[in-house]
């Protein structure tokens, strides 16, 4: 049978440690405690300070306007102002364009023969010419001048020959009408023409002096010949 050793657990202190504790008040064990020198505590807060201020927020300067006041850093202000959409400026318009659109918006927009005449007669006294368009021309073919009238027709013919109307309807009632009311013969079969070329029906052939059948039962007269 083993005899089982009652002694007490004996501890192993390190004499180093009783060394550092050789100055102070005892501790709870009977070792006195650890005594710091006023350069110590210096350099404890010294380093503390300095790490305290290497981790702490950076706060930016603020600025002095010219009332005295304190201005906001840059970066505060972005953080508090409300975003706002800055559009690019107009571009600058040329005057001259801006009036030249504007006559011609208004010789598109009228209507009746003298209104016609009257923004049309406005625009060309403005120094501008008509666009190659088919709209700026249907309105021109109701003119009261036979000649802006037989203008129309030749510059219809010519764009006419790569584009399809838009307004065919309208432009052959037109047409029709200036056959039928035009004073100036020339002004007549160059309206008959256009149609013809308009509704894609060749020309009736005509004896010299004899009134000319065309292909939908009209009957106009002769090139040269008075009514």
């Amino acid at each position: 049978m083993r005899r089982i050793r009652r002694d007490a657990t004996k501890v192993w202190h390190n004499p180093e440690l009783h060394t550092a504790y050789g100055r102070g008040q005892p501790n709870s064990a009977g070792l006195p405690r650890p005594t710091q020198s006023g350069e110590d505590r210096r350099a404890a807060k010294q380093h503390r300070a300095a790490l305290e201020a290497l981790f702490s927020p950076r706060k930016e300067p603020e600025a002095e306007d010219s009332k005295g006041g304190r201005v906001k850093s840059g970066r505060d202000a972005a953080s508090k102002a409300p975003g706002r959409i800055v559009l690019a400026p107009p571009p600058q318009s040329d005057p001259k364009a801006v009036e030249r659109q504007r006559l011609l918006s208004k010789l598109l927009c009228a209507s009746g023969r003298p209104n016609i005449s009257k923004a049309a007669n406005e625009f060309l006294r403005a120094g501008h010419t008509f666009p190659a368009e088919q709209d700026v021309y249907l309105q021109l073919l109701e003119h009261s001048d036979e000649q802006r009238i037989q203008e129309a027709i030749d510059e219809l013919a010519g764009i006419l020959v790569g584009e399809l109307p838009k307004r065919r309807a309208v432009l052959e009632s037109r047409l029709r009408r200036i056959e039928e009311f035009a004073e100036e013969p020339a002004t007549r079969e160059a309206a008959e023409r256009l149609r013809r070329q308009v509704s894609g029906r060749p020309e009736a052939p005509a004896a010299d002096g004899a009134p000319r059948r065309s292909a939908d039962g009209g009957v106009s007269e002769a090139s040269g010949e008075a009514e």
